[in-house]
C-alpha cells in the first residue's frame, strides 16, 4: 500500500477523534455521554461488527487462516504480559505503577483503534481475523487483567462456574461465539436480520472514535507528562511489541499470509486499552495514571500507526 493512501485512510480515523476531542471539550460530549456510548459500543454495536464481518463464505484458505490466528493469539498475549511483568519489575515502584505497567502492555486498545484501523486500511474483512484473534484477549482481560488491576478489592475477583459462565456471556465473546456458528454452518440469516446487524454495525467505527476522541478530552494536560514510565510503556506498547512480534512470526513461519501478519501486528501494535481507567477504578488502582498511560500512547499513536502501516502492510 502507497504512503500516501495509508496517510489517506488513517487520516480519516485520526481526525474523526479529533472532532470527538473537541465536542468533548465544549462539552457538547459530556462524561456521561461517553459512559453511555462506550456501553453501547461494547455492548450492541461491536457485536453486530463481529457478527457481520463472520458471515462469510467457508472456504479451506479462510478456515485455516482463521484457526492459525487464534493459535497465533495465545503465545502473543501471554509474550505481552510477560514482557510487561519484566519491565514493571526493573523500572517500576510500587504496586500500583507496576500494575498500571504490566496491564498497559499486555492488553491494547483493539476495539476503538485497532477494529477501524484494520477495517480502514485491510477492509471488512479484516474484522473477522480480528475478532478470531482478540478472543484469547477477552478472556485474558477478564481474568488476569482483574487481577492485575486488583489491590485490596482482590476478593472482587474470584473465579467460579458463575464468573466463566458471565465471562462467556461478555457480548465480544458471545459474538464470536456466534460468528463462528454461522461462518462453520453456513446457516443464511433472513435478509431483514443480516441487515439489521449489518446497519448497527455499522455505527461502531465513526461512534468508537469520537467516543474515545471525548474520553480523550477529560484529561488534564498539567500532569499528564510527569511520569517517566509511561514514555518507556508507550515505547514498548507502540514500537517494541509490533515490531518484535512481525519479527518473530516471520522467523517462525515464514509467512506470506498477510493476515498472519498483518492482524497480530496491527492489533498489539495500538496504544493502551481504553478500560485501563475503568478497572483501576473499579479496582481500587491508580485510575489516573492508567488514564494518562492511555492518552499518552494514543497521542504518540497517530505516528506510529501510520509508520507501522506502510512498512509492514
Amino acid at each position: 500500500m502507497a504512503l500516501s493512501d495509508v496517510y489517506n485512510q488513517l487520516g480519516i480515523l485520526f481526525l474523526t477523534m479529533l472532532v470527538g476531542f473537541v465536542l468533548g471539550k465544549i462539552g457538547l460530549i459530556s462524561k456521561q455521554a461517553t459512559e453511555n456510548f462506550s456501553k453501547l459500543i461494547v455492548k450492541v454495536a461491536i457485536p453486530a461488527l463481529i457478527i457481520a464481518s463472520m458471515m462469510l463464505p467457508l472456504t479451506a484458505d479462510r478456515l485455516q487462516t482463521c484457526l492459525a490466528i487464534l493459535l497465533i493469539s495465545i503465545p502473543c498475549y501471554l509474550g505481552s504480559y510477560l514482557l510487561g511483568a519484566l519491565g514493571a519489575r526493573l523500572i517500576c515502584r510500587g504496586y500500583n505503577e507496576k500494575a498500571i505497567f504490566k496491564y498497559g502492555m499486555t492488553f491494547s486498545n483493539a476495539i476503538f483503534m485497532g477494529l477501524p484501523v484494520l477495517h480502514a486500511i485491510l477492509g471488512s474483512e479484516a474484522i473477522f481475523y480480528a475478532a478470531v484473534f482478540s478472543i484469547f484477549g477477552n478472556i485474558l482481560t477478564y481474568s488476569l487483567g482483574l487481577k492485575i488491576m486488583a489491590t485490596n478489592n482482590a476478593e472482587k475477583v474470584g473465579f467460579n462456574l458463575r464468573s466463566v459462565f458471565r465471562l462467556l456471556l461478555n457480548p465480544g465473546i458471545a459474538a464470536c461465539i456466534i460468528g463462528i456458528i454461522l461462518f462453520l454452518s453456513q446457516i443464511s440469516l433472513p435478509k431483514f436480520l443480516s441487515g439489521t446487524i449489518e446497519m448497527i454495525g455499522s455505527i461502531c467505527i465513526p461512534l468508537s472514535l469520537l467516543t474515545l476522541g471525548a474520553m480523550l478530552s477529560g484529561l488534564s494536560w498539567r500532569t499528564l507528562f510527569v511520569k517517566p514510565n509511561l514514555y518507556v510503556l508507550t515505547f514498548c506498547r507502540l514500537v517494541v511489541l509490533p515490531f518484535l512480534t512481525y519479527f518473530l512470526l516471520k522467523l517462525a513461519f515464514g509467512s506470506d499470509n498477510l493476515w498472519l501478519l498483518a492482524v497480530p501486528v496491527v492489533i498489539l501494535g495500538m496504544p493502551v486499552a481504553v478500560n485501563a481507567a475503568m478497572f483501576a477504578q473499579e479496582y481500587g488502582n491508580d485510575a489516573v495514571l492508567a488514564s494518562q498511560s492511555v492518552f499518552i500512547s494514543s497521542l504518540v499513536s497517530w505516528i506510529t500507526i501510520p509508520v507501522l502501516a506502510y512498512i509492514f502492510i
